[in-house]
């Protein structure tokens, strides 16, 4: 079937399948990950990478080196003085942040980037962030590696940008709950099949693969736990309030051994976050 066909809003499963088909073949395109993006993504997984190098790294694309500036000058981030240059802001706001809001601007460029379902896109580029945040906090009540739990948590659903753009070359008429329902199905071997064009961690691949079921992922379980956790955490605070008793309840706070008191400090984020 041509990449050029277009179906009938009423031809779910057709959809469904030309996207399965597309995956499981090899055929499906996917984008290229820019060289500055994966040498910052690699930095991040880096020891010896040093502030002058993450610079460096960054200043090449001069419109994501314009963007970090534009961010760390944002009020959220602004302190007394403006900062002009990406090593003062490196100094102001460390280079795990720096890194952070470079990696998140270069794949919010490459995968989010509009089409006939950009609101569904959006909404998950708002709970890739969350999650990826989270990831992170979890990661620390744990004592998990907190840039690995970032990068897996901001990653998990990178299938869902890459189906809702082929979604709106081939079917950009389907029903909204048509399309989650695709989504809910066939995230994972997308996000899959991206995540090893671009050769991300092992433990990235892993929670995209096995971000709802944490056992099956081998020597990577508790990364994936942690991922779980964090993207649970993100998409409730994207929709609704969070709530103790359903965190406690998510498996992955079980295989992480997470009590109701670590819990409890974890959520202090949130109201400290929803009440600035």
């Amino acid at each position: 079937m041509s990449s050029r066909t277009a179906f009938a809003s009423q031809d779910v499963a057709a959809v469904a399948g030309q996207l399965n088909a597309e995956i499981s073949g090899g055929n499906m395109e996917l984008p290229v990950l820019p060289n500055v993006a994966a040498e910052v993504l690699s930095s991040s997984l880096d020891d010896q990478s040093d502030a002058a190098r993450l610079a460096d790294l960054i200043q090449q694309d001069q419109s994501l080196a314009a963007h970090v500036l534009r961010v760390v000058n944002s009020p959220a981030f602004r302190g007394a003085n403006e900062i002009v240059a990406l090593q003062q802001a490196i100094a102001r706001l460390g280079m795990e942040r720096i890194r952070e809001i470079a990696l998140s601007a270069s794949l919010k460029g490459i995968l989010f980037n509009g089409g006939r379902y950009e609101a569904m896109a959006d909404d998950a580029w708002r709970i890739s962030l969350a999650s990826g945040l989270w990831s992170k906090e979890v990661a620390r009540s744990v004592k998990k590696n907190v840039e690995v739990a970032y990068l897996c948590g901001l990653l998990h659903n990178i299938g869902v940008p890459l189906l809702l753009q082929r979604l709106g070359e081939l079917a950009p008429d389907l029903a909204a709950p048509d399309v989650t329902a695709i989504l809910d199905a066939q995230t994972a071997t997308a996000g899959a099949a991206l995540a090893t064009a671009w050769q991300l961690p092992e433990a990235v691949v892993a929670a995209i693969g096995h971000l709802n079921d944490p056992q099956a992922a081998g020597a990577h379980v508790e990364a994936v736990a942690v991922a779980a956790s964090g993207a649970a955490l993100g998409r409730w605070m994207c929709d609704r309030s969070l709530l103790i008793a359903e965190v406690l309840e998510l498996p992955a706070i079980g295989i992480l051994s997470l009590n109701r008191e670590d819990v409890e400090k974890l959520l202090i984020l949130y109201f400290k976050i929803i009440l600035r």
